[in-house]
């Protein structure tokens, strides 16, 4: 473990196992309001009615690092507690993505079961704060969300859409009904996990909600184009230029999607 503070936050550089340390898990219970999920880690951001916790978090963390590297915990104890307002960001080293997979089934309209068929407890807590005003109830392995306005279904594709947190991959997969179940009004989604998961993405492409009228799709498809046209970088790198064309081939390939299922 390493421990560097730069830029008014505290950085710590651990190990694949940091975050299963019992203190570490409960600082984060404890701030999961104020935590942002990263691709290789978590950002805790300052709280001012948690401060207390927020000590015995970096005492916990003093004592962890000057015993690993024979310093001196007083001095480092001080230093550390002088920064307490900082931003906390645990950074976890490059490991193999670990394939997590989660069920979503919808008894209606207005409420969805989130199951997870492997357990963990990262992906877990990720996906609760990121709905933590449509959870009605929870177990282990379980969430189960309210969904019944049109935000709260926005709220749910805009977490269903980000795959990858803390060196994780999720896999979500759907029961074949889960759309006409959750918009009956709509038509011409398919069925299966894979069709249904493309339409989740396509609208996140857009950032428009499922079942959004053709023109709203219109207008921001045209706002897109213009922006990502490869036309735009041809004086930049190959790879920016790359980039960019990829951009504008997916925006493509979402548009002629939704234009044909609406």
């Amino acid at each position: 473990m390493r421990v560097v503070l730069r830029n008014n936050a505290i950085f710590v550089q651990g190990s694949p196992n940091t975050l299963e340390e019992p203190w570490m898990e409960e600082f984060f219970d404890h701030h999961i309001h104020n935590t942002l999920f990263l691709d290789n880690g978590i950002l805790v951001l300052n709280n001012e009615n948690s401060l207390e916790q927020k000590e015995d978090f970096l005492d916990s963390l003093t004592d962890r690092y000057t015993k690993a590297n024979d310093l001196s915990s007083p001095f480092y104890r001080r230093s550390l507690r002088k920064c307490r307002s900082a931003a906390v960001r645990i950074e976890i080293p490059y490991r193999k993505a670990e394939r997590v997979d989660v069920e979503l089934y919808a008894f209606g309209p207005s409420r969805v079961r989130i199951t997870f068929l492997s357990d963990n407890r990262w992906v877990m807590r990720y996906l609760k704060q990121q709905l933590s005003s449509l959870v009605m109830s929870s177990t282990s392995n379980q969430i189960y969300i309210d969904v019944s306005t049109l935000s709260a279904k926005s709220r749910l594709e805009k977490a269903l859409n980000r795959r990858e947190v803390l060196h994780y991959v999720i896999n979500y997969s759907y029961d074949d009904e889960f759309m006409s179940k959750l918009y009956g009004h709509y038509s011409g989604w398919g069925e299966g996990s894979d069709a249904i998961d493309k339409m989740i993405r396509y609208h996140a492409v857009f950032e428009l909600p499922i079942g959004s009228k053709p023109e709203d799709l219109k207008q921001r498809y045209r706002q897109l184009a213009k922006r990502y046209h490869p036309d735009r970088f041809h004086t930049k790198s190959p790879e920016v230029i790359n980039k960019y064309t990829e951009k504008f081939k997916l925006l493509q390939e979402a548009y002629d999607a939704l234009r044909a299922a609406s």
